[in-house]
């Protein structure tokens, strides 16, 4: 009985650990060869527009990816035809050519603060577009996942 109630107990502070999170959505890119046309698109249903939010970029790259960063372009549409566009540059690497994210094999996983202390204006549907900005003739290699995470401020 008592290593029943211990399970739960563990159980249940590890959904509590990620009660703050709202959204959290990968998009595999084909090939790992990420084309300019191809675009990763996130839809979600914004409820609540009183708690302020943070966003993140999350970027998983393999270990052969040529480049120290990743220039984004980001749209986000909004309830009411609502947007707004941004250039982000992700710093995937360090000077000296270390990589920044969390490692295991050949895979990085790196997380970039994009928006801080956003309320949402309006309920409703939200999607955030991601467009790799690169400039690279035959895609961009070596980018295995790209990803959205919103979490409510605490």
């Amino acid at each position: 009985m008592t290593k029943l109630i211990a399970s739960l107990f563990i159980v249940a502070v590890l959904f509590s650990c990620n009660s703050n999170v709202v959204y959290d959505e990968y998009i595999a890119i084909e090939k790992e060869n990420w084309k300019k046309e191809n675009i990763a698109t996130f839809e979600f249903d914004a409820l609540d527009t009183l708690t302020a939010h943070n966003f993140y970029i999350n970027v998983r790259n393999k270990g052969e990816y040529p480049y120290s960063n990743l220039y984004l372009f980001i749209t986000i549409n909004g309830p009411g035809g609502n947007f707004s566009k941004d250039t982000i540059n992700c710093i995937l690497a360090d000077d000296r050519g270390k990589w920044k994210g969390k490692g295991w094999g050949d895979l990085w996983d790196y997380q970039q603060p994009y928006l801080g202390n956003v309320k949402f204006a309006k309920k409703g549907k939200y999607i955030v577009s991601y467009e790799q900005a690169m400039r690279t003739e035959d895609g961009l290699k070596g980018i295995s996942d790209i990803g959205l995470k919103i979490v409510k401020v605490k």
